[in-house]
């Protein structure tokens, strides 16, 4: 995650055009003499925020002010927040991050209209005050934990009506690093990942990272960056990613490869047990060799940086996940698909697996 400074206006992608009205529109005709109430332009609609200011403005003003910027400028750190146990871990995750990088930090929080019952045609607008008072509330909450660590200038903050997944998908292009907690209260079982943080992990356009466990933990001197390596253009990029965030944390950097070539097994019954064997231990030091190599840049670029290159066996997720417990990591960086069992989807299996299965934040590269 290359270093940034500065503070980012929050730039006008959510705010004019998709700002709900304060009262509702002027209803329109059916053709039958029946009048209707307005169909909403689109969903997504950026409502009034609690903001991160203290001079006295409302909300409103204060949301409207901080859509009112470059649209090209960077969101920054993006963190979704709705005041879960989830979300709140995954906040103090962003803080202490947006911290160490210097970079601005948006909290975003979302209305999905699935929790409104609706009857026929519906106007949100409707609902406009009730959604904007709560979300004062929820993020009002999170502005005052985030500013007792960033400058209040360094804090944005917004709410708007649709999926959280689909906002932080869409704020993702502008932003350098999207946050989520593994579950929300959206939750059904607190042993799996959440539908938000998938999504929002297989689809990000940036980095996006997923918090887990009961409490927050950082990569620095005794927790380790540990990056998944193949020699795929995700791992690649991953591989980039973590020694930049390894540098900034002053943590180690473990570089780990999986020697998946299967067990003894399939091996064809009339091999010789020492031909299988000699086979598999060629393989591995040819992935050991890689290993070696796409690390010596990082070491020249960075001398003091302590690497450290391992080559595992067994199913990927299940090692990859099993190593991170052992060394007690602090973040795992991987590409979202690579060669092997990481095809398929948008968000591969291995990834997934180790998402699901490590107590420490996971941080997936496209």
């Amino acid at each position: 995650m290359p270093a940034g400074s500065g503070t980012a206006p929050f730039p006008a992608g959510l705010s004019e055009q998709s700002q709900v009205a304060d009262a509702p529109a002027p209803t329109r005709d059916d053709g039958g003499g029946r009048s209707m109430r307005p169909r909403p332009d689109r969903k997504g609609r950026a409502m009034s925020a609690a903001g991160s200011t203290t001079d006295g403005t409302s909300s409103t003003d204060t949301a409207r002010n901080e859509t009112s910027g470059d649209e090209t400028a960077s969101h920054g750190i993006v963190v979704g927040y709705d005041g879960s146990p989830g979300a709140r871990l995954a906040l103090e995750w962003a803080i202490e991050t947006a911290k160490r990088d210097e970079r601005p930090l948006t909290l975003l929080h979302c209305v999905g209209l699935t929790m409104t019952p609706t009857f026929r045609a519906y106007d949100p607008g409707v609902q406009a005050r009730p959604y904007d008072v709560m979300a004062q509330g929820v993020l009002t909450e999170a502005v005052e934990i985030a500013t007792k660590t960033l400058r209040p200038e360094d804090v944005h903050s917004l709410s708007v009506i649709g999926s959280a997944a689909a906002e932080l998908v869409g704020v993702s292009d502008r932003a350098d690093v999207v946050v989520t907690g593994s579950r929300g209260h959206g939750a059904i079982s607190a042993g799996l990942l959440g539908s938000t943080s998938y999504a929002v992990t297989a689809h990000a356009h940036c980095p996006a990272v997923v918090v887990r466990g009961d409490a927050v933990v950082h990569a620095g001197p005794s927790h380790p960056v540990v990056a998944a390596f193949d020699d795929s253009k995700n791992a690649q990029q991953a591989l980039e990613t973590a020694v930049q965030v390894a540098a900034a944390a002053q943590a180690p950097l473990h570089v780990i490869a999986v020697d998946n070539v299967g067990g003894l097994e399939v091996w064809p019954e009339n091999d010789t047990m020492i031909g299988r064997e000699e086979m598999m231990e060629s393989m591995h030091r040819h992935v050991g060799q890689v290993l070696q190599d796409v690390t010596e840049d990082a070491r020249q670029a960075h001398p003091s940086l302590e690497i450290r290159t391992s080559v595992l066996g067994g199913s990927p997720g299940q090692a990859i996940a099993a190593y991170a417990v052992d060394v007690r990591a602090g973040l795992v960086v991987m590409g979202s698909r690579g060669h092997g069992g990481f095809t398929g989807m948008l968000l591969g299996s291995v990834s997934h697996r180790v998402v699901h299965d490590v107590p420490c934040p996971v941080m997936v590269i496209h």
